[in-house]
This record gives structure tokens, C-alpha cells and sequence, in this order.
């Protein structure tokens, strides 16, 4: 797959969905075994990200840390499973990527990909997620949050 960098410091790829939606499979093999970062953009205006799982996890784990709840601590344990992430293998993605991508951008959804037997020449578990499709407000921690976290507000 061709693609625009953005910088070798930014770490990570933009490119419209259009150009993600042509060449997925490709795609995800460069967020498994490379660990690319593709920002997605639509119309212009980055939308949503893809990002490996591990990216993913860490980022929810700061979010986490840094992000004031809305909740007590008893009623953050009743919400804590609200938000599911939708897992999908490539092929349903492909199949509805138009209202994913719109799911995400609008709503916040968050979907993971099941690599296809054999990404990129690589033997891999098949069950396993190893990309996190997340809106562009999560892939974008708030600076707020973290100059909250650090008491500067």
C-alpha cells in the first residue's frame, strides 16, 4: 500500500478511509506487524484511528488514570462494562466499513479486528484482536486531562 507519511516524529499515518477501506487487509497487517498508527480521515477532518491492541490498551489505561469520572467509585464498578468493543474479522469490516466508520465517528463505538490465518505470511491466532478501531477524541488524549492530572488547572 502507498501511503502519505506525516513525519517520522508523529508516528503514526494519515490517510482518507477511502484509501484504508482499498486496501485493508494490507492495512492491518501494517498495524499487526509493524505496529503502524493510521489516522483515518474523512471529508478532511480526521475522524478515527487505527491503532494496534497494545496502543489501545495503554491508552485506555491512561485515559483511566487521568480522566475525572463522573462517578463514585461504587457506581464506576455498575458502569464499568457499558461501552462493549465490537469485534469483527476483516471481511465484516470490509462488508460494513461505510457505517462503521460512521458508528465511530459519531458515537464513539470502538471495534477490534481478528486477524485472517496467515496475515502477512505470519502464522497467527485467529481469535485473538490485534487492532483497535477507536474515534479520534480517544486516539487524542485531552490535553486538559493530562494538565489535570499533573494539578495545573
Amino acid at each position: 500500500m502507498k501511503y502519505r507519511t506525516v513525519g517520522e516524529d508523529e508516528g503514526f499515518v494519515r490517510l482518507t478511509t477511502d484509501e484504508i477501506k482499498d486496501n485493508l487487509i494490507d492495512a492491518i497487517a501494517q498495524v499487526m506487524c509493524d505496529r503502524k498508527r493510521f489516522v483515518l480521515l474523512q471529508a478532511g477532518a480526521e475522524v478515527a484511528a487505527i491503532v494496534p491492541i497494545e496502543e489501545f490498551e495503554r491508552l485506555e489505561y491512561l485515559l483511566e488514570k487521568i480522566k475525572p469520572s463522573q462517578f463514585n467509585h461504587c457506581e464506576e464498578e455498575y458502569y464499568e462494562n457499558e461501552g462493549a468493543i465490537h469485534s469483527l474479522n476483516i471481511a465484516e469490516f470490509q462488508a460494513d466499513f461505510d457505517d462503521i466508520i460512521a458508528d465511530v465517528a459519531e458515537y464513539g463505538e470502538i471495534y477490534s479486528f481478528l486477524p485472517t490465518p496467515n496475515l502477512s505470511g505470519k502464522e497467527v491466532d485467529i481469535f485473538m484482536p490485534v487492532a483497535v478501531l477507536m474515534s479520534i477524541d480517544k486516539f487524542w488524549v485531552p490535553e486538559y486531562f493530562i494538565a489535570a492530572a499533573k494539578n495545573e488547572i
